[in-house]
């Protein structure tokens, strides 16, 4: 494993998607700034993920047949400059274009940096994969606190909602810099074969679909919460800052999961993993809605330590199937996963608004997890080419 150049990929991650998540914890306030319904709400969220997903798909795809290099720093760059000016904007219609523009730097950064993490991991993907991921996590959790922080700081000193993001701003654009000069001169490997979409994955989309399934249900339940459980916390008349970290714990569980169940794979095999961290995980979820504050947070660790706990590892298994491809690939797993995922904030939204409880909608999406268990039976449990370990 080249640790150097696997750590520079993952500090990106950390990096863009940390930015990416300064606004989500506060879509309580979002909501009531702009008047909206929970359904339009969910719009909102939808389009920012369609964005943020399905332009990483467009992206791999370009970099793979293009040849584009090093692009993880240009992404870190756009997706700082524009999440920290959301707050400046006048109405929703600026607010949702700017929040897209961001989007799209973070769905520039994500292929070549999941590329270049695999490329970086030698022969031990998913391990690599788990540590590239554990970053993204681990950024993502420090935005739930973060976002919150700045935007009481910047309300406490006479700015705008969410203007408080600014001061983030310069740190933002000096690590970009620093990523950009110290992967300029590393590229993925494969690159010398140029990516063919007729050649190279659609042949592959039998074998891709089942992987896809699964990664696809189970974002779907990580999208609901992680969108709207600290909704259901404001309405309850908890603070910003409790909001936050309702969501830092949810996705600080799936960083530490991701990598306990990259590791375990290696010996219990990549099928048993994924179909047992699923099946655990939904009572922990279910219970999480009605219970107290404290408690809550647990559950909401727990839940997304099982819940995520085989996800490095179903990427990592995308790009067995693609090898040709690895930014296409990455991009499958990372971006065409989450972004048909984000379908299910409006129909959440849509429930809540119709049935007058953001909790039974939201527990409804507990069931997606059971079914992707019983979708991740027909998953291979080890990669090609890769021999079951002997019996001490």
């Amino acid at each position: 494993m080249e640790y150097k150049l696997l750590s520079a990929a993952t500090a990106g991650h950390a990096l863009s998607d940390g930015f990416v998540n300064l606004v989500p914890p506060l879509w309580h306030e979002v909501r009531s700034i702009f008047a909206l319904t929970n359904a339009q709400l969910g719009s909102v969220q939808m389009a920012f993920s369609l964005v943020t997903n399905f332009g990483q798909l467009l992206f791999g795809y370009l970099i793979d047949r293009k040849h584009w290099h090093n692009v993880v720093g240009l992404g870190v760059f756009i997706s700082a400059v524009f999440t920290c000016t959301v707050g400046f904007m006048p109405n929703l219609w600026s607010f949702v274009g700017i929040l897209v523009a961001s989007g799209i730097g973070t769905a520039l950064f994500h292929p070549q940096g999941a590329a270049l993490a695999a490329h970086a991991s030698g022969t031990r993907r998913a391990f690599g994969m788990s540590i590239f991921g554990m970053g993204g996590a681990v950024g993502y959790a420090a935005g739930a606190v973060l976002g919150p922080w700045l935007h009481q700081l910047g309300v406490a000193m006479g700015m705008g909602p969410m203007q408080g993001f600014i001061f983030v701003l310069p740190f933002g654009l000096l690590l970009a810099f620093i990523l950009h000069s110290y992967s300029r001169d590393h590229n993925p490997g494969g690159a010398q074969i140029r990516f063919r979409l007729r050649e190279h994955l659609l042949p592959s989309w039998r074998s891709l679909m089942p992987v896809l399934i699964v990664m696809v249900l189970r974002s779907m339940t990580v999208v609901a919460y992680a969108s709207f459980f600290q909704v259901i916390m404001g309405e309850r008349g908890f603070a910003e800052m409790q909001q936050g970290w309702t969501l830092f714990w949810f996705v600080f569980g799936g960083a530490i999961g991701g990598m306990l169940g990259a590791h375990l794979s290696d010996s219990w095999g990549r099928r048993f993993m994924t179909v047992s961290s699923l099946l655990v995980s939904p009572p922990l979820l279910y219970y999480s809605l009605e219970a107290p504050y404290d408690l809550a947070l647990a559950l909401l660790f727990l839940s997304g330590f099982t819940l995520r706990a085989a996800e490095s590892v179903n990427i990592a298994q995308t790009q067995d199937i693609v090898p040709h491809g690895m930014s296409t690939a990455s991009s499958i797993g990372m971006g065409l996963a989450w972004g048909l995922a984000g379908i299910i904030t409006p129909i959440v939204g849509l429930v809540s608004d119709h049935t007058g409880s953001l909790s039974y909608a939201l527990s409804l999406t507990v069931i997606f997890p059971v079914i992707a268990a019983a979708v991740a039976l027909v998953l291979p449990t080890r990669a090609v080419g890769e021999a079951r370990p002997r019996a001490s």
